[in-house]
């Protein structure tokens, strides 16, 4: 009985696994956040033909994504169920230690966590757009796509990024004056002296590095979320109160951030239970580190600052720092580290736990 029962939980976490493939995969393929090119456009007409088939009219700003994450999400909970099911059985028919039960579940959480913060990303109903009217975190003139939701999540990564640009200024010998976030989800860090090279990258690197950072350290050691969680808390708040400044019309929106965040996250380590404090970081880790990706994609994509605007990160670099590199080639680069530690998070958080437990449930 027990060996039947952990051949089940191996096949229903192979499902699970299946299920998150495909949500992630037809929402990036169908999103237009990068160019897929035919393969996008072929799933694309796919989706369209089959509901023209079933006499469904889909309207044309009609999220695509949300095929794949309605279609993908039940059989992922499903499987995610008989996953916990085998493995109550299993449990009570084998006595496992403390440390295997708890590693076990901060895989279902951390999965749980991911499928959340994907639903989070294409939630269709609350979009809105803003638009920068002055930024040096994001590309001049590019809207940000933000929900009711994941907008405080916006504004965040923006305190990150130039929180970042903070710290690389202190760390290199300069004098921070102050950043600021507004509104519209653009920032501003102004510093005095210290190293270009390290400063100019520290911000879009720095809160990709945050996201890819904290899923890691959230999901092989849920152990140390509590405590981890009221370190950064009180870490943000140091950095609101000594940095935070007002932005051009006064509005205190890095202030507001800094402190809800900071205070957030410190009630959150002292006072949540384990479970959700896992749950709650890696998915504020993954929203962070995509939007962090998906930042550095607007700046390939619009590398060139407008006349009289402000000079974005990847430009002040290429003209300070590599001048034969352009712009554009300064944030392809930026960006595809961001997806390597974004990727490696995600597979030594993740998908290397998962795939240990699948092949110790083959060999038992």
């Amino acid at each position: 009985m027990l060996a039947l029962q952990k051949k089940l939980r191996f096949i229903w976490g192979l499902l699970l696994l299946l299920a998150i493939g495909w949500m992630v995969a037809g929402s990036l393929l169908t999103s237009g956040a990068f160019d897929s090119g035919s393969v996008g456009d072929d799933v694309t007409d796919e989706i369209k033909s089959l509901a023209t088939a079933m006499d469904v009219e889909l309207a044309a700003e009609f999220p695509l994504p949300l095929v794949f994450v309605i279609s993908g999400l039940p059989v992922a909970l499903l499987s995610l169920f008989f996953v916990w099911r085998n493995q109550r059985a299993i449990r009570a028919g084998a006595p496992a230690s403390h440390e295997r039960i708890v590693r076990r579940q901060t895989i279902i959480i951390t999965i749980l966590a991911l499928i959340f913060a994907l639903f989070l990303w294409n939630m269709p109903d609350l979009e809105q757009r803003v638009v920068p009217q002055n930024d040096a975190a994001i590309s001049p003139g590019s809207a940000i796509n933000a929900s009711m939701i994941t907008y405080p999540v916006r504004l965040f990564v923006t305190f990150v990024h130039e929180a970042g640009h903070a710290l690389a200024g202190l760390i290199s010998g300069g004098q921070v004056e102050g950043f600021t976030v507004s509104p519209d989800g653009s920032g501003l860090a102004r510093i005095s002296g210290g190293n270009i090279a390290l400063i100019a990258p520290a911000g879009y690197l720095g809160a990709a590095l945050f996201g890819a950072a904290l899923f890691l350290v959230t999901s092989r050691k849920p152990q140390w979320t509590r405590s981890l969680s009221v370190a950064i808390g009180l870490s943000i708040i140091v950095l609101t109160l000594s940095f935070a400044r007002p932005d051009a019309r006064h509005n205190l929106t890095a202030l507001i951030v800094g402190i809800g965040f900071g205070g957030g996250l410190v009630a959150l380590g002292a006072f949540a239970p384990r479970v959700i404090t896992v749950f709650l970081l890696n998915t504020l880790a993954i929203l962070t580190g995509l939007n962090a990706v998906f930042d550095l994609w607007n700046v390939v994509r619009n590398p060139n600052p407008f006349p009289g605007g402000p000079v974005n990160d990847a430009a002040n670099f290429s003209a300070q720092v590599t001048p034969l590199l352009p712009a554009a080639v300064v944030a392809f680069m930026w960006a595809l580290i961001a997806v390597v530690m974004l990727s490696a998070a995600i597979y030594f958080g993740l998908v290397k736990p998962v795939g240990g437990e699948i092949s110790q449930a083959a060999q038992s």
